[in-house]
């Protein structure tokens, strides 16, 4: 490789990392005001992955309608992390390797038929 290539090279890795510092800084700096009413467990995770960056993974049985708003403006992780406090009250195992979400059902739930779809909140007298 040249000197030229190679400074070239290194020139596009620098201004490639600064964009992507940049990107980043954005992202942790934009807040969500969610407001969900009856809103599908599964799609409210596909839109957290496109904002985190972070993959997804229900296993079959968890579904849910959830309804909820926040006071605040939450910052994306926040608003992360509501969302699995909401996938734990309904009762789901949660487990976090690197950039995957797992949300299973518990062990002790039947498989056979599947689970109805839970609602959340959880009507009085079922909350924890």
């Amino acid at each position: 490789m040249s000197m030229r290539r190679l400074v070239v090279t290194i020139a596009a890795a620098a201004f490639a990392a600064g964009a992507w510092g940049q990107v980043t800084k954005l992202q942790t700096s934009v807040k969500h005001r969610p407001t969900l009413v009856d809103a599908d467990f599964g799609q409210i995770a596909a839109s957290l992955g496109e904002l985190t960056s972070r993959t997804f993974e229900l296993e079959r049985g968890v579904c849910a309608q959830v309804t909820a708003n926040w006071d605040k403006p939450l910052s994306t992780e926040e608003f992360y992390q509501a969302f699995l406090d909401i996938a734990r009250t309904l009762g789901y195992v949660v487990s976090e390797e690197g950039l995957v979400t797992k949300i299973s059902l518990a062990a002790d739930t039947p498989k056979d038929p599947l689970p109805p779809c839970r609602r959340y909140p959880l009507p009085t007298g079922l909350q924890k």
